[in-house]
C-alpha cells in the first residue's frame, strides 16, 4: 500500500431518546454527565480546552474540537500509545505482543495516523424526542495493528456508547 494513501476508520450509532436536546447536552457534554455513563472525564467546556478519560490504569486526554450548546459535542484524543516505546503502558506493550506486532513497526506507523476524533449531535425530534448519533473516526495507512486496535475500541466503546441510552426515562434504538 502507498504510505500517502489514507485509510478512514469510522464508527457511527444513533440513539433516539426521549429527552430534550439541553437535557441530552447535560448527559453527553459535562464532566459530571459523562462520568455518569462513560467514564469518570474532567472537561474544560470550550473549543480547545482539554477533555481527560480515566481509564483506570491509563489516562487518555484530548481537546475539544466542537462545543456547540444543545448541538453538538466533539473532541480528538491521540491514539492511546506514548511518545516513546519505554512510556508505553504495559498493557499496550502486551497487546502489540499478543497480535505479533513489533513496537518498532507501530512508532513507524504512528507518523501516518490521524487523533481519534468523536463527535457527538443532538436533533430534536417530535415528541419530545431526541437523535443522538454519536460518530467516530481516524485516518491511517491500514496497518494491521491499526486496524485490530480500532476495531477492538469500537467494539468495547459500543458497549460505553449504548450506556448513554440508559440515561433517559425511555429510548429507542
Amino acid at each position: 500500500m502507498n504510505r500517502s494513501e489514507r485509510i478512514e476508520h469510522r464508527a457511527e450509532r444513533t440513539y433516539e431518546v426521549i429527552a430534550t436536546p439541553e437535557q441530552v447536552w447535560e448527559v453527553i457534554a459535562t464532566a459530571e454527565g459523562l462520568t455518569s455513563w462513560m467514564l469518570p472525564t474532567n472537561l474544560e467546556p470550550r473549543v480547545g480546552g482539554a477533555v481527560t478519560f480515566d481509564l483506570g490504569d491509563v489516562t487518555s486526554t484530548g481537546v475539544v474540537t466542537a462545543y456547540e450548546p444543545d448541538a453538538r459535542f466533539a473532541f480528538e484524543e491521540p491514539w492511546p500509545i506514548a511518545e516513546e516505546p519505554e512510556n508505553l503502558a504495559p498493557g499496550m506493550a502486551q497487546w502489540f505482543e499478543s497480535i505479533g506486532v513489533p513496537l518498532s513497526e507501530v512508532y513507524e506507523g504512528l507518523t501516518h495516523v490521524s487523533p481519534i476524533a468523536t463527535e457527538f449531535l443532538i436533533e430534536a425530534g417530535s415528541g419530545g424526542t431526541c437523535v443522538l448519533r454519536v460518530v467516530t473516526s481516524a485516518y491511517g495507512n491500514g496497518a494491521e495493528w491499526e486496524n485490530e486496535f480500532f476495531d477492538e475500541m469500537v467494539a468495547s466503546l459500543g458497549a460505553i456508547l449504548d450506556n448513554v441510552a440508559t440515561r433517559f426515562p425511555a429510548s429507542v434504538r
